[in-house]
């Protein structure tokens, strides 16, 4: 007699699924072309400055005497310069000025010429010479070359016309003259002669008389000066015109560091007014070449404004990123457990033959199919959570990408039939090497977190595809989504130990 199969109830646990959609923001990296402006807060790159100021300026010398004195005039500068400023608030500048000295020398007094021969050639007499008005007006016009360390500090101007910062330079200027003269503005003497011989005063009669200099040839010529070397220095407000524009307000002054005299101390001559009268004076060439002036030094100080311009570079076209936003459907999963019953046939001695052996019953109940159909049942759940995604650069594990671990691990559990493949991928900036042992990185952070979660390593294989292998939805702006590893249920794989 054959045996007959009889069957058996077995109770397995199952999970079950409700899914929900929800709609969920997302965004998609793009890059579009603008034009970016300049930044116009950034202080730093090119200026064009220009400066006018007026003041006080005077050739900086003194004449000996108790009634000799000089005293300086009204002065004026025009300046130009360029300015590179490599810093936030400082930079170097270096241009060109135009700036003028004036100087009126004041002489009084009496002069004598002792033991002197008259026009007769008769006599000796002493000459006196009795200074009432002299006034000599001297000017020099300079070309400089001003070179400059500046200095600007600024801050937020909420209005125009209102001071929006400070400015301060200071220097050195090599500078020369292009025009130096002088010219007697006022010139009487009244000249007399003492006769020792008759103890007798002449006065108003030949050459003894009140002469007026004014028109006289040597009442005007060149004054004798080298090149000059002086320190300046500017300081003064800033006020916001325009986004490339501020104005200047402020002082100045400048001082001749060396002396401009042209001519030796020890060369310069006396005060005289020689002419084919007078034939025993000196020659008169200005107050500036007697022996009666100190060093000579000019400066000037005075009030400034200007105008720097600074430049902006136009705006140039640049590719930026932008995330494109959308919604996209997602769905919530809530896990059911529950019972289910499969029938199993065992074969058992002491059954009847049922008329069919019990191969045929393996074959129209057999497992193999039906535990393939539970494992692709089990993959298509770890499919929906099986993508965890990294940060740029990084194999680290972040929280969300735990909480996505943790439910796959409740789909997969302790089921032992269960095997997977930890598979990392890397995105494409970056070389090949080095995104090779990134995405195995990434892999083997999801291996170890799952084998501490409880899953028996001989289930898990690792693999790494570096950035061969872009995200399924080909979207290769969409670099953030390759940084990814992605677990597969598997029902035959090589066991590829770590």
């Amino acid at each position: 007699m054959g045996l007959q199969a009889r069957n058996d109830t077995i109770i397995r646990h199952f999970i079950d699924t409700i899914t929900t959609v929800n709609q969920l923001p997302d965004s998609t990296l793009k890059q579009h072309e603008v034009l970016v402006p300049a930044d116009s807060c950034d202080h730093r790159g090119h200026y064009v400055q220009a400066h006018v100021g007026i003041g006080y300026g005077t050739l900086g010398y003194q004449l000996q005497g108790a009634e000799n004195f000089v005293r300086g005039s009204v002065s004026a500068i025009f300046q130009a310069q360029y300015a590179y400023y490599f810093h936030e608030h400082w930079g170097i500048g270096a241009g060109l000025w135009f700036t003028d000295y004036m100087s009126y020398s004041y002489i009084g007094g009496k002069y004598k010429w002792f033991d002197q021969v008259d026009t007769d050639r008769e006599l000796h007499y002493d000459h006196t010479a009795d200074v009432r008005r002299w006034v000599d007006h001297q000017t020099l016009h300079n070309i400089g070359i001003p070179i400059s360390i500046q200095c600007r500090y600024t801050w937020e101007n909420e209005r125009l016309i209102k001071p929006s910062g400070l400015f301060a330079s200071f220097g050195v200027a090599p500078s020369f003259s292009v025009l130096k003269r002088y010219r007697v503005d006022e010139g009487t003497i009244a000249h007399s002669g003492y006769y020792p011989a008759w103890n007798l005063t002449l006065e108003d009669l030949h050459e003894f008389h009140v002469k007026n200099y004014e028109n006289d040839p040597h009442s005007r010529g060149n004054v004798n000066v080298r090149p000059q070397v002086a320190l300046f220095a500017d300081l003064g407000l800033l006020v916001e015109l325009t986004r490339q524009i501020d104005l200047f307000v402020g002082g100045y002054a400048n001082f001749t560091v060396n002396d401009a005299h042209g001519t030796p101390a020890d060369q310069r001559v006396p005060l005289g007014w020689k002419d084919e009268t007078f034939t025993f004076m000196e020659t008169y060439a200005g107050t500036y070449e007697l022996d009666l002036a100190s060093a000579s030094h000019p400066w000037e100080a005075g009030v400034k404004i200007g105008v720097h311009w600074h430049y902006v570079a136009p705006p140039t076209p640049q590719k930026v990123d932008y995330f494109e936003y959308f919604t996209r459907p997602d769905t919530v999963i809530q896990y059911i457990p529950r019972q289910d019953t499969i029938i199993q046939y065992i074969a058992s001695a002491d059954t009847a033959s049922a008329g069919q052996s019990v191969e045929e019953e393996l074959d129209s109940h057999g497992f193999s199919p039906a535990q393939q159909t539970r494992i692709r049942m089990i993959a298509n759940e770890v499919d929906k959570f099986g993508k965890i995604y990294f940060p740029f650069d990084s194999y680290k594990l972040t929280n969300k990408a735990k909480r996505r671990i943790n439910e796959i691990y409740a789909i997969i559990g302790e089921d032992t039939e269960i095997q997977i493949q930890v598979c990392g991928h890397a995105s494409v900036e970056g070389s090949d090497p080095y995104n090779d042992v990134l995405s195995r990185r990434r892999a083997e952070a999801v291996y170890n977190y799952l084998a501490r979660k409880g899953v028996d390593k001989s289930r898990m294989t690792i693999k790494f595809f570096g950035s061969r292998v872009p995200n399924e939805d080909h979207e290769r702006e969409e670099f953030k989504r390759d940084r990814r590893v992605e677990v597969i249920v598997v029902e035959d794989i090589e066991t590829e130990k770590k």
